[in-house]
Order: structure tokens, then C-alpha cells, then sequence
């Protein structure tokens, strides 16, 4: 019997991969990012939806690009440049970038030119911080997606547990008021913004009890319309308090707008306050017939 001829079978060799290239993968036309599978099991659960979505987009800059760490400007963390696409106001980001800080989730290791500052991811967890192994526990949970701080008790086993924490509950701080609104000198008043991270809507009393709105309006009013009084003003207030009573409800941004838009009908309004005559000079009065100027 003749033996079998082994036939060498050699691997398909596997294209050459260029430098750069380590970060794709040949399911993604456009490549993918690498996410660390710590930060997904033991970051990522207990961050606010913001901190997600700012780390999200630190981490296309600086993983997207297998780097150790990147400069990224405030208008590049609010989100995409594509006409439609939803973006974050700086005070949230302000806020995502004060959490993950914290936390020690990222590190500032550098500032620029502009105040532009360079971040670097961590590879950390953070679970021991919000979890205790001793029993359960009973605390203050604030609710995300909102901006009054309104707090509600929890008491759960520890096992199930994930809390959705902002960087004002880790401070043991369930009453800290919103962020201080500041008045803007903006040419076009539709580029004055009010909370625009609350796109939740309220009525005008809701409003008010969320923010400090009648403050807020009345110094917004004072930047946008300084030759308005102080009982115009008011006046205002009172108008749209009264008319807003059968309006929709709206976004805390569009009553900033609504109420802009009214305080400049007032002035479109207001008459132009009349010239003041010049005063003629008294004619002297002289006698009938033309004898000297007659004495006071």
C-alpha cells in the first residue's frame, strides 16, 4: 500500500496593516473606538447623562485617535457640527467636566491658548464610592433631567442598585440652588440663552418656582433695554404673569425669549417725549403813541 501524500496547506497571508490602524476594525467601514471595559462596568453607571456624554466625546478625540491625552475646546465637547444634530450649553458641559474631574474619572494636565485646557482618560473605578457592603442603604437620590433640586428618599439593597449621581449629591448638598444666571449684552436677543440645558417645559409659575425667574428677567431687561424703568418693568411683569395664565407650557429658554420679545414692544411703543420750545425773549411794550417803553 502506498502512503499518503501529505499535501502542505500554507495560512492565507493576512494584509500588511498600516501604521495607524490598530483602532479599526474591518466590521466598521469608518473604524471604531476603543472604550475601556472598566470604565463601561464601573464608571459609566454611576455618572449623570452628562458626564457620559462629555467622556464620550473625550473619548473620540483621545482614544479615537490612540492618543494618551488631547486638547478639546468647550465647543467640541458640547457635541456635532451636523445641521440638526442636539448639543449641550456650556454650563452643562461646565458642570460634566466639574463631575468627571471629581471623581478622577479624566485629568486636566495642561491649559492653552483661550482657556482651551488637554485632558487625560483614567483608567479607574469608582463603585467603592457609591456602594457599602455593610448593609443597606438609605439616602438622597436626585433626580437628573431637571433643574430643581428636588430630591426624593431611597432605600434599597445594595446589590441592585445603580444611582444616576450628579457632582451636587456627591457634595452632600441635595439643596443647592440652579446655576446663577448672568445677564448677557447680546446684540441679537435671541442669543440670549436661559438655562438651555433644561429642555424640559413649564408654565410661568412653574417656572419660578424651578428658577428665579422675576429676577432673572428684570436684570436681563435692565442689559438688553437700559432706557426702560424700573415701574415699566414691573408693569411688565405683572402683564405676563397674567397673560401667561391660559398660555402652553414652554422651555425656561423660550420664556427668556417670550419675555425679551415683550419688553421691546414696550419700547417700540414708548412715544418720543416732545421738544421742549425755546423761550422767546418778552417784547418790550411801548406807549400808544410812542412814548418811551412802558415800566413793569
Amino acid at each position: 500500500m502506498n502512503a499518503a501524500q501529505v499535501i502542505p496547506f500554507k495560512k492565507p497571508s493576512q494584509p500588511a496593516q498600516g501604521a495607524g490602524k490598530n483602532m479599526y476594525s474591518d466590521k466598521f467601514d469608518q473604524g471604531y473606538v476603543m472604550s475601556s471595559r472598566l470604565y463601561r462596568k464601573e464608571v459609566w453607571p454611576f455618572l449623570s447623562d452628562a458626564a457620559r456624554n462629555v467622556y464620550a466625546e473625550l473619548e473620540n478625540r483621545i482614544n479615537g485617535h490612540n492618543k494618551e491625552s488631547d486638547f478639546v475646546s468647550y465647543s467640541q465637547l458640547q457635541g456635532s457640527d451636523l445641521d440638526g444634530a442636539r448639543k449641550m450649553g456650556r454650563t452643562t458641559v461646565s458642570n460634566a467636566l466639574k463631575e468627571l474631574t471629581k471623581l478622577g474619572v479624566i485629568t486636566v494636565i495642561a491649559s492653552g491658548k483661550q482657556g482651551m485646557k488637554s485632558y487625560r482618560i483614567n483608567e479607574i473605578s469608582i463603585k467603592d464610592r457609591f456602594t457599602n457592603k455593610t448593609g443597606t442603604v438609605t439616602g438622597l437620590v436626585q433626580k437628573q433631567d431637571q433643574s430643581s433640586p428636588v430630591s426624593e428618599p431611597l432605600t434599597s439593597a445594595v446589590t441592585g442598585h445603580t444611582i444616576d449621581n450628579s457632582i451636587d449629591s456627591l457634595e452632600n448638598n441635595s439643596n443647592n440652588p440652579p446655576a446663577n444666571f448672568e445677564p448677557q449684552n447680546r446684540p441679537m436677543l435671541q442669543f440670549v440663552e436661559y438655562h438651555p440645558e433644561d429642555k424640559k417645559i413649564y408654565s410661568l409659575r412653574e417656572l419660578t418656582r424651578i428658577y428665579p425667574a422675576q429676577s432673572d428677567f428684570t436684570a436681563q431687561a435692565k442689559v438688553s433695554f437700559p432706557k426702560l424703568t424700573d415701574d415699566e418693568i414691573w408693569q411688565k411683569l405683572c402683564d405676563i404673569a397674567q397673560w401667561s395664565v391660559d398660555q402652553p407650557a414652554r422651555t425656561a429658554q423660550k420664556w427668556m425669549s417670550t419675555w425679551l420679545t415683550s419688553c421691546k414692544n414696550i419700547g417700540e411703543k414708548k412715544p418720543a417725549q416732545p421738544k421742549a420750545k425755546a423761550k422767546q425773549p418778552e417784547k418790550k411794550k411801548y406807549h400808544r403813541y410812542g412814548q418811551g417803553v412802558i415800566n413793569p
